[in-house]
């Protein structure tokens, strides 16, 4: 199921619609297959031209939530009081897409994909200035070793490159607006 899914990424083709239903329907089975083998794929699908394709593939058919579940908790929007945010899913994988037309840095790609990982535990709706995510780059930078940790990846230097990323994510911001707050 993974395999196929990274070779319609790396490709570039499109599953037959009968084998995307199989995928769908036999996604539980995807929990007899090993960790090492789950981060392999995805580290294939994380370094190819377009890796976004590969993660709406497994958001379709439902294996995202099984392999990634933190992955999978930034998919939504809510709305209250006319207020929403954006999709959280599809903006990283947006950041994801656009990192790989510069870098072909798996770790680098890591630290995008994970950078707004802590945004649906930090998330809380204030009525006058709508959704905010205070703390989701520090709480996020926490999350990563065990992330790292479920997925089977290294736990060395590349695991606290990652996470240092994450944490500083929002610095650069401040470097390009005209007033520091």
């Amino acid at each position: 199921m993974l395999r196929a899914i990274r070779f319609a990424t790396q490709l570039n083709f499109t599953i037959e619609e009968s084998s995307l239903k199989a995928i769908h329907e036999q996604r539980e089975r995807i929990k007899i297959i090993s960790g090492e083998r789950i981060a392999d794929e995805l580290n294939k699908i994380i370094c190819t031209n377009q890796p976004s394709q590969g993660f709406l593939l497994l958001h379709k058919t439902e294996l995202l939530p099984l392999i990634f579940p933190q992955l999978s908790a930034l998919v939504g929007v809510e709305t209250v009081k006319g207020k929403s945010h954006k999709d959280n899913f599809y903006h990283t994988l947006e950041v994801l897409d656009n990192l790989a037309k510069l870098s072909g840095d798996l770790w680098l790609r890591w630290a995008a994909l994970l950078h707004d990982i802590a945004k649906p535990a930090t998330k809380r709706f204030d009525p006058e200035h709508g959704w905010t995510f205070h703390g989701h780059e520090d709480k996020g930078a926490r999350m990563v070793p065990g992330i790292f940790r479920q997925l089977k990846l290294p736990l060395h230097e590349t695991m606290k490159y990652v996470q240092k990323l994450v944490l500083l994510h929002l610095r650069p911001i401040v470097l390009a607006k005209s007033e520091v707050t």
